[in-house]
């Protein structure tokens, strides 16, 4: 009996993982103008150190509750801070606005440390809505110094305000 379940959480991760790697390599396609050499290899590296750690299954939950944020609310995150905001795994999901490369973000894989960090930020006028939509869908929202935090099991995501002049 205990063989089978482990059996079964080894395919589940297999899966997680296969799938994290199909939609990062999908996204980097439809959001680079190439995938060149150099852009495959930090890709494969990150995805690897990420599948290691076990976090695959909390990327593909935070990337679903973000793009139905984005469907339903039509509202996406302005900008991201963070361990996770120099990834091009991350911003190839479409968890980080801006693309690493353009920015010159270097992120070393050897520092991701479980739990991931990452802060997002939406419009003042949008923000509680967008708490209030997570919670509606069952996510664990708490807070932390004032800020909504969602907790993932291995992905800490705070959701700040944008105040536009």
């Amino acid at each position: 009996m205990k063989r089978n379940k482990k059996r079964q959480a080894e395919l589940k991760a297999k899966t997680q993982s296969s799938s994290l790697e199909f939609q990062t390599m999908w996204g980097a396609r439809q959001k680079m103008t190439e995938v060149n050499a150099e852009v495959e290899g930090r890709i494969r590296e990150e995805l690897q150190v990420l599948n290691n750690m076990g976090v695959a299954g909390d990327m593909l939950t935070l990337k679903t509750l973000l793009d139905d944020i984005q469907l339903t609310m039509g509202a996406s995150a302005e900008h991201s801070r963070g361990i996770l905001a120099g990834s091009v795994v991350a911003y190839c999901l479409g968890l980080e606005p801006t693309n690493p490369y353009e920015t010159g973000a270097e992120l070393d894989p050897q520092e991701f440390r479980p739990p991931l960090q990452l802060t997002v930020s939406y419009d003042n006028e949008i923000r509680n809505q967008v708490v209030d939509h997570l919670k509606s869908k069952g996510c664990n929202v708490t807070t932390y110094l004032g800020q909504p935090l969602l907790k993932l099991p291995n992905i800490n995501v705070v959701i700040r305000r944008v105040v536009k002049a």
